[in-house]
Formats: structure tokens, C-alpha cells, sequence
């Protein structure tokens, strides 16, 4: 039985945040596709991509208190749908799937042509000194403008 996924997930324009990207011919394995690490690092790329561009700038503007902490991914669950294949341009579609207190799940589709080839859900977590720690206000409300409009999480 293959992965369940809404529907909207596999419609690039549901994104708020898309980058255009090549995979590179060391990406390829022995069969000619591109490899599952390498699609990871894409939408690895594409999710730091819209992080800088939504928060690069303003890290350093935020008063000392509301600046971001360390954000470490928790997990990353990636449902290959169709072959990537070497040479090709793809798309990566992101989006803020669900905005918790210390959580952040960002969402994510590959695509070539507007076909939905993977799909990707991380869990980022905001982390003090002791462990978790709240998403600051100011990030907080950045991020709110980058919201899928889907249903966020993919199940087997």
C-alpha cells in the first residue's frame, strides 16, 4: 500500500516559497537516479533557502531577548513518489506546515514540471540551554506568512 498524503501537498503553487534547483551528476546512483541522500540535501537547501530569506536579516535586528536560538531538526520523513532523475531542473516547494510552542514542521514537494515526485515534513525544534525552548515572537510571526495551506504530515 503506498504513502497517503492531502492531496494539496502535490500542487507546487500550495507552496509560499519555491526554489528552482539541479541536481549535480555525483548526485546520481548506479541506476541513474538521483540519490536518496542527495534528494534530502535538495530539500535540506531548499528549507535553509527560505529560512535565510525570511529570517536572515532580521537575526541581527532583533533585540538580544527575541533572537532565535539553535533550531536542531528533530525529524525528517521524506516519501518518495516518482524518479528524479540526472540531468533535470526541479522545483522544491516549502512551507510552515504547523507552528508549535518550541516546534516548527516545514513542509516541502519536489517537482519537475508540476509533477510531485517527494514529498518532505521536518520537525525543527528551538532549543535554551536545558533543552526546548519557545519560538520566539517576532520569528514567530515571520514565519506565520509562509503557512501551507494544506494539511501538514504525510502517513503510511
Amino acid at each position: 500500500m503506498g504513502a497517503k498524503y492531502d492531496p494539496a501537498r502535490a500542487e507546487l503553487t500550495n507552496y509560499p516559497f519555491v526554489l528552482t534547483m539541479q541536481p549535480r551528476f555525483g548526485d546520481m546512483d548506479s541506476l541513474g537516479h538521483v540519490n536518496n541522500v542527495a534528494i534530502a540535501a535538495m530539500f535540506e537547501e531548499a528549507r535553509v533557502a527560505m529560512n535565510r530569506e525570511l529570517l536572515g536579516a532580521s537575526h541581527v535586528a532583533l533585540p538580544q531577548d527575541e533572537r532565535p536560538l539553535p533550531v536542531v531538526a528533530a525529524r525528517v520523513e521524506i516519501n518518495y513518489l516518482g524518479e528524479v532523475r540526472y540531468p533535470g531542473s526541479y522545483e522544491v516547494g516549502v512551507g510552515i506546515g504547523r507552528l508549535g510552542s518550541s516546534s516548527i514542521v516545514q513542509v516541502c514537494g519536489l517537482f519537475e514540471a508540476g509533477v510531485c515526485l517527494a514529498l518532505c515534513d521536518t520537525v525543527l525544534v528551538h532549543r535554551g540551554p536545558t533543552g526546548p525552548a519557545p519560538v520566539p515572537g517576532q520569528v514567530r510571526e515571520l514565519l506565520l506568512t509562509r503557512t501551507f495551506p494544506a494539511k501538514a504530515g504525510v502517513t503510511a
